[in-house]
């Protein structure tokens, strides 16, 4: 799988392309930050010490990243662009190689195959339901503060024939109803299937 950010959104350009991607908005933040602590430092009249140099080549970092899905029009297939600009891998999957996508429950910190793996991607499940419907479900209940648990998340992933997962998005399971919505255009626009529950 392929790391992704949970800073994304899902639009349409006027030619057609369908985009899953950093918005516009995440760059200009990034860039208006970087200026400011630019412009702090070159007014101060001294020179940067090394916190400040690792904030600005982080802000840095962040305003080069890149991390796009898309499927142009005619194109038959799916484009994924990921990593420092203009140093991004870049990667082409065809309709035709592409099995399905899935939304998928990540149980961290418990076993593969384990009956306490079975429970959390339950819950991951349980608490996207209750997200969407507004009320809770089983085993919708949230952790404490004085009590803390796992997080549960949900993946949205790329299938291929050949058996390969790549990875499009990440986000808490309580949070996550966005991504089915993502799954079900970008699954239509390749012409697959779209599994809102992993089958097991």
């Amino acid at each position: 799988m392929t790391p992704t950010t949970t800073v994304t959104t899902l639009k349409k350009r006027k030619d057609g392309t369908l985009v899953y991607a950093i918005p516009l908005w995440y760059r200009l933040v990034t860039g208006a930050m970087l200026a400011l602590v630019a412009g702090g430092l070159l007014s101060s009249g001294e020179a940067p010490g090394i916190l400040a140099w690792i904030i600005m080549a982080l802000l840095a970092l962040g305003l080069l990243y890149e991390e796009r899905w898309a499927v142009p029009p005619e194109s038959g297939e799916l484009r994924h662009v990921a990593g420092i600009l203009p140093f991004a891998s870049r990667l082409s999957i065809p309709f035709g190689r592409i099995e399905g996508l899935s939304l998928t429950a990540f149980a961290r910190g418990t076993i593969p195959g384990t009956e306490d793996e079975r429970k959390e991607k339950e819950r991951a499940y349980s608490l996207l339901d209750a997200s969407i419907s507004a009320s809770p479900g089983l085993g919708a209940e949230r952790p404490s503060f004085l009590k803390p648990g796992r997080k549960p998340y949900l993946n949205l992933v790329v299938m291929t024939i050949e058996g390969q997962e790549y990875l499009l998005d990440s986000l808490p399971a309580a949070r996550a109803a966005r991504l089915l919505k993502v799954g079900r255009v970008l699954a239509e626009a390749c012409g697959v299937e779209f599994r809102e529950m992993e089958k097991n």
